[in-house]
């Protein structure tokens, strides 16, 4: 999967407001990455999702 899919997918997730509160409450990559799991939608590797969080850091910087 292209990172412009990558990171439109998870910015998709991470802005799901059924999951918003779990999310902010969370303390790991790992945890979020869990709860991100529950989406149907949702569908990157641990890997994939790695790589989106570091090329929306990099965006942000």
């Amino acid at each position: 999967m292209e990172i412009a899919e990558i990171k439109h997918m998870l910015l998709h997730a991470l802005t799901e407001e059924s999951l918003t509160e779990r999310l902010d409450q969370a303390k790991s990559q790992q945890e979020v990455y869990g709860i991100l799991q529950e989406l149907s939608y949702f569908t990157l590797s641990m890997d994939e999702f790695k790589q989106g969080i570091e090329a929306l850091q990099k965006e942000e910087a």
